[in-house]
């Protein structure tokens, strides 16, 4: 004999068919406190109803996502990196600059973290920052021979020495505020608004 199927429509309007003999009758199978993710402490009509007889239910546990608690972690793991590397490296983690500004930048440029040799130095005019825990970059333009360069350094990097203001509010020189969070028009102007290596 065989067993009688159950047929319904899915979300996408296929046709589905369940097998009836693996579907539990009422009062099979596992108990709802029983499940790993019941969370509701009182869900539904019979709780209710337990409650006003019995006031004293057993608390369920409430379990923990594994993919949450991961998540959570690593927010808090990146979160003390952060923190740990502003407090060692206030010269530039802690300086105070804006979009708008024109500022200059000491970096290893070789021999890596623990170089001896002189270091390199950038400057620009900050035409965008990216506040993103250990990748905050900063996005700097400058006119070299002639020619518009543009870099993004990452702020968290070993390779970095220091960050300085050269000048607040190079763009405008002062006489009004930068309103915007990216200078990508700057692009399209002439280059001798974004020159600060003379």
């Amino acid at each position: 004999m065989t067993q009688p199927h159950r047929t319904f429509a899915g979300k996408s309007g296929r046709l589905h068919s369940i097998n009836m003999k693996y579907v539990k009758k009422p009062g099979e199978g596992v108990t709802k406190e029983e499940m790993p993710f019941y969370h509701q402490k009182y869900s539904n009509y019979d709780d209710r109803k337990r409650l006003e007889f019995d006031p004293v239910l057993p608390s369920r546990k409430k379990h923990k996502i594994p993919r949450k608690r991961a998540s959570k972690l690593y927010y808090e793991l990146h979160k003390e990196a952060v923190e740990k590397n502003v407090s060692e490296r206030p010269n530039v983690l802690q300086t105070d600059f804006r979009v708008g500004d024109a500022i200059e930048v000491e970096m290893v440029g070789q021999g890596g973290v623990n170089s001896t040799q002189k270091l390199e130095k950038a400057r620009g005019v900050v035409i965008g920052r990216v506040n993103k825990g250990l990748g905050a970059s900063v996005l700097i333009r400058d006119v070299l021979f002639g020619t518009p360069v543009e870099r993004r350094i990452p702020l968290h990097s070993p390779l970095l020495r220091s960050v300085k203001v050269l000048e607040k509010n190079f763009i405008y020189k002062g006489r009004r505020k930068v309103k915007r969070a990216k200078l990508y028009f700057l692009r399209d102007r002439p280059i001798k608004e974004c020159q600060v290596t003379k």
